[in-house]
């Protein structure tokens, strides 16, 4: 896991490996003195889904075994 520190206005850019061409920008648009951030996402064919909606789904492998990844930790969300 990598944990990173940003303020407002800053942003992370991901993509995935070997496209640089479809990246995601994760953007804080705001930060409250309670700890309460706002995150902003902006990019093209990508699906996102809070953890705690996610985590209540649980995949199957094709073999029909639980997969133990499937299941995102809320606990950094």
């Amino acid at each position: 896991m990598l944990l990173l520190q940003r303020r407002r206005n800053e942003s992370v850019v991901i993509y995935p490996d070997g496209d640089e061409e479809s990246p995601m920008v994760i953007r804080v648009c705001e930060a409250l003195p309670t700890g309460d951030v706002t995150l902003g996402f902006m990019g093209d064919g990508y699906t996102v889904v809070r953890s705690e909606i996610y985590g209540c789904k649980e995949k199957k492998t094709k073999e029909g075994n639980k997969n133990e990844d499937s299941k995102i930790s809320g606990y950094y969300s």
